[in-house]
């Protein structure tokens, strides 16, 4: 049972910094990701083969 619960946490998307289960919504073009405490978003657009990623922890100290 262990093993198949480590298998079946591979296929989970989770949040970088906190590991948090993503929550997943569908709209018209994209599938968008994003963690419940906003650390992390990806948008993905499956017809243009395209994936943007959102982190904004790291990206508040650049300028």
């Amino acid at each position: 049972m262990i093993m198949l619960n480590k298998l079946k946490s591979l296929f989970q998307d989770r949040c970088p910094d906190c590991e948090q289960k993503l929550i997943s919504r569908q709209e018209d073009m994209a599938t968008i990701k994003h963690c419940p405490d906003h650390h992390y978003t990806e948008e993905i657009y499956n017809q243009l083969g395209v994936t943007i990623v959102y982190h904004p922890s790291k990206d508040n100290g650049s300028t």
